[in-house]
């Protein structure tokens, strides 16, 4: 009988924040072997360690809040589980990736693609200078804001957004500030993902950049 255990770990890069996804095979990873998986830019995003037949110790970067985190595993849930695990941050309650079976990390990716296709379908996005970049952006934001880490210095959490065509707009509800965060650019992206919180502050009743 032929075993072929796989599983695939879709991490995002701690320094760029490109989503990619590695596949990991039993026979890579006998105990005490630590395989380290990176990006194609080359920066480390995570190490697989099996410390025991039983048990495997994942460590990965996390591009929310700069800092590495830990877990262990067991290889059970690791090699069996039939569905996504999420790697969360700690501190913030982000995911910057998760594990699973090859094709449900396939299939999850690509749900990802086509929601944010429709999205941009949705929103008219030919009009914006990088619609791939606003969309990312955008996802971003909506984790901050689920996370409860989106706000006002006045207090409120009310938050409206308003879409340009090189910017996304936050304006709070109560007191009238606003926030302009640029979208143009994969650097104005990583930028962005380097924060946990976003809040607003006026400044002299004139938009505040990010």
């Amino acid at each position: 009988m032929l075993i072929n255990l796989v599983t695939k770990v879709a991490l995002s890069c701690p320094a760029y924040g490109r989503l990619e996804k590695e596949k990991i095979n039993i026979f890579e990873l006998p105990v005490g072997k630590l395989k380290k998986i990176s990006c194609s830019c080359g920066a480390e995003k995570a190490a697989i360690k099996r410390k025991t037949k039983s048990q495997l110790q994942l460590s990965y970067f996390c591009l929310h809040c700069n800092k590495a985190h830990k877990i262990l595993i067991s290889a059970h849930n690791f090699w069996h589980s039939q569905k996504i695990i999420p790697l969360a941050c700690r501190e913030t309650g982000l995911n910057p990736g998760f594990f699973g079976p090859a094709a449900l990390v396939d299939q999850v990716i690509q749900n990802e693609k086509n929601d944010l296709k429709l999205m941009a379908e949705e929103l008219g996005f030919d009009d914006f200078k990088n619609p791939e970049i606003m969309l990312k952006a955008l996802d971003f934001i909506h984790d901050i804001a689920a996370a409860g880490q989106l706000n006002c210095k006045c207090g409120s959490n009310h938050i409206n957004i308003e879409l340009f065509s090189d910017k996304i707009q936050l304006i709070c509800n109560n007191c009238g500030s606003r926030l302009n965060i640029a979208v143009v650019d994969q650097s104005d992206l990583n930028l962005l993902q380097q924060f946990n919180q976003v809040q607003l502050h006026s400044v002299q009743g004139k938009p505040n950049n990010f």
